[in-house]
């Protein structure tokens, strides 16, 4: 009879593994704080589902596009809401210019007071704590000084390692408390973040950082009391961005869109409150 055993591991074999995880992990945190202190332009993914009591309604957006750490970006995607037995999507499109969010209004709901208006607005420094150049978010992610290998993932092709940390907003010091009420926190239930770094294998270089809180962005997630939500926030291409081809935004990020486009009322205060410069 033939007997299965499982290869036994040299403690020398198990110490070396050991030691290059723990060299990576601090690699990571070596890398996320170093672009955090000089951060570079990339790409940047907003993606958020909410469901209502009982799932009977989920609402899907996705948003991506270049953005630049001096408070600028282009985002376009797409909004989807699935009801009972019907499903409809739009494109949508975002700039952050000059600490406002700028969401676009579809065509179909330009009527009576949006009449002619191309653009809703909300203020980014709404959540932000005094004196600071960026977000709150810049301060959360300042506070992760230690992360915990998850393995070795592929991300756009390309093999990387997988990094993540999870912290507590409730806990950070400098998180103001307007970040805290925000609607995001409150929709998602939790103050708890995990944060994901990504690094190249080989060079070990930042590939990707993402933060996200709530329930799972994905389409099977259901709510089982009130209204809920997932948030998803991740920056990668960084020094590489690329406009997404297709929707087009009809503003840019570098150009503020004409006042006379914007309407009186309230953008997506979410993704305000989630914009990470």
């Amino acid at each position: 009879m033939q007997v299965f055993t499982t290869p036994e591991v040299t403690t020398s074999a198990k110490a070396t593994a050991t030691s290059a995880t723990a060299a990576s992990e601090k690699n990571a945190i070596y890398q996320l704080q170093g672009w955090l202190a000089d951060p570079q332009p990339g790409t940047l993914t907003y993606n958020t589902i909410q469901v209502t009591s009982g799932g009977s309604i989920n609402v899907m957006t996705i948003l991506s596009g270049p953005f630049d750490p001096a408070g600028t970006a282009t985002l376009t995607g797409s909004i989807e809401t699935l009801g009972p037995g019907s499903t409809t999507q739009g494109a949508s499109s975002a700039l952050e210019y000059g600490e406002q969010a700028y969401t676009s209004i579809p065509t179909t709901l330009q009527t009576g007071v949006r009449l002619g208006k191309q653009w809703e607005v909300a203020p980014v420094r709404s959540t932000w704590g005094s004196g600071e150049r960026l977000s709150s978010w810049w301060t959360a992610l300042n506070s992760v000084k230690q992360v915990q290998f998850d393995g070795v993932n592929s991300l756009a092709g390309a093999t990387v390692d997988m990094f993540s940390a999870f912290l507590d907003l409730s806990t950070v010091k400098g998180i103001p408390t307007a970040l805290l009420d925000s609607g995001p926190v409150k929709k998602a239930g939790t103050t708890k973040v995990e944060v994901d770094v990504f690094t190249a294998m080989g060079s070990g270089s930042l590939v990707r950082v993402t933060y996200k809180l709530g329930l799972p962005v994905q389409i099977d997630a259901t709510a089982t009391g009130k209204s809920s939500a997932g948030y998803e926030v991740d920056m990668s291409g960084f020094s590489n961005a690329t406009a997404s081809a297709s929707p087009t935004p009809t503003g840019t990020a570098s150009v503020q869109p004409d006042s006379s486009t914007v309407a009186s009322g309230t953008g997506d205060t979410d993704l305000a409150a989630l914009l990470p410069f």
